[in-house]
C-alpha cells in the first residue's frame, strides 16, 4: 500500500531550519583546529536572518571613497578575472586557495574581511565559512555584478523613470571610479586618487592625442 507524503508549510520550515543547522555544523567542523574560540551558530544564523552579513555595492563605494581602513576587500575569482577588472583596493585570493594556509595568511585578522565573487553564491558561502573560522566577515551582495550595475552603469541606462531621484549622487560615485570625475558642489567626500593610465603602444607621429576611458582595470 502506497502512502502519500504531504509537506505543509511548517514541515518545509522545519526542513529549512534542519538544513541551516547542518550547514552551520559543517562550518563548525571546518573551523576546528584553528586558533579561534567557540562560535555561536545561533548568532551566526541570526545575522543571516537580519541580513547583516553583507554590504551593498553602494555602501562599499562609500567606504572606498571615505578611505576607511577597518576592512579588507578580497576578490575570490580567478586571477585572469581579477586582472580583467576588479573593484578598486581589492586583493585577489582565489577561492581554491583561500582556505589553504597561504591564503588565510593573507587575511587581516583585525579587520572586517569583505569577500566578493561574480554573484552571490560562492561569496556568501565563503563569508559563512570565514565567520565560523573566527573572522569578522561580510560578503558583497550580488558580487561584482551588482558593483558594475549599481555603481559603474549610468542610471539613464538602467532606469525607465523620466528623471530618477539620486542620479546626481550616482553620477558622482561613478565618476570617482572612472578616474575623471570631480566632487559635486558642496560634497564633503574625499576624492580618490586618479587611476593609472592604461598601458598603450607608443603613439604614432602626428597622431592626435586621445583620452582613454579608464574602465579596463580597477586599482589596488
Amino acid at each position: 500500500m502506497k502512502k502519500q507524503i504531504v509537506l505543509t508549510g511548517k514541515t518545509l520550515g522545519a526542513i529549512g531550519l534542519l538544513f541551516l543547522g547542518l550547514v552551520l555544523a559543517l562550518a563548525a567542523t571546518v573551523a576546528r583546529g584553528t586558533d579561534v574560540g567557540p562560535v555561536n551558530p545561533a548568532a551566526v544564523a541570526q545575522t543571516m536572518l537580519d541580513e547583516t552579513d553583507h554590504v551593498t555595492a553602494g555602501e562599499l563605494a562609500r567606504w572606498i571613497i571615505e578611505k576607511r581602513n577597518d576592512y579588507q576587500l578580497v576578490d575570490i575569482r580567478e586571477p585572469w578575472q581579477f586582472d580583467d577588472y576588479h573593484i578598486p583596493t581589492a586583493v585577489n585570493v582565489p577561492l581554491g586557495q583561500l582556505f589553504q594556509a597561504g591564503g588565510l595568511n593573507r587575511l587581516a585578522r583585525g579587520k572586517t574581511v569583505v569577500v566578493y565573487g561574480l554573484g552571490a553564491g560562492h561569496a556568501t558561502e565563503t563569508q559563512l565559512l570565514l565567520t565560523m573560522k573566527g573572522y569578522k566577515a561580510l560578503s558583497l551582495k550580488e558580487g561584482i555584478t551588482a558593483w558594475w550595475n549599481d555603481v559603474m552603469t549610468p542610471m539613464s541606462l538602467r532606469s525607465a523613470t523620466k528623471s530618477p531621484a539620486g542620479y546626481q549622487q550616482a553620477k558622482q560615485l561613478r565618476e570617482h571610479f572612472m578616474g575623471g570625475g570631480t566632487p559635486a558642489s558642496g560634497s564633503t567626500s574625499a576624492p580618490l586618487p586618479q587611476l593609472p593610465p592604461p598601458e598603450s603602444a607608443p603613439a604614432q607621429q602626428n597622431a592626435p592625442s586621445q583620452q582613454k576611458l579608464k574602465l579596463g582595470r580597477g586599482c589596488s
